[in-house]
């Protein structure tokens, strides 16, 4: 939950619920009634809260970070890297095979969507 997390936050950077209420211009009964009630914030509140926390929102709203974009770099050359120890021949025929397979996805996606277009 989101009132949850904005409760820890604030007391893992040693705040008070006062500091965010004072910070994102809401009155403290606002913040108590989110917790009461077992309710969020409303949408307009999320960036807000954020940046008074210094998280993201991806952050506030799930709990976990989205992935860097180093993290995504280095995915990718881990991907490279494996397709380099290939022999020549290999690389280009498994870029044919991926190539298919990929159509092949893409074909039964086009084909589960079809008949529920025709249905209407």
């Amino acid at each position: 939950m989101i009132t949850q997390r904005i409760l820890s936050l604030l007391e893992e950077k040693s705040l008070t619920a006062t500091d965010l209420c004072r910070a994102i211009g809401i009155n403290t009964s606002t913040m108590t009634n989110w917790k009461n009630r077992g309710t969020d914030p409303p949408a307009k509140m999320i960036i807000p809260i954020c940046e008074f926390l210094g998280v993201s929102s991806d952050y506030l709203l799930t709990g976990k970070e989205r992935s860097s974009k180093q993290d995504v770099l280095s995915e990718d050359s881990e991907w490279l890297a494996l397709i380099h120890q290939l022999p020549h021949d290999a690389q280009l025929e498994f870029r044919g095979e991926l190539k298919g397979y990929i159509k092949c996805l893409k074909r039964q996606e086009e084909d589960t969507v079809e008949p529920l277009k025709k249905a209407k």
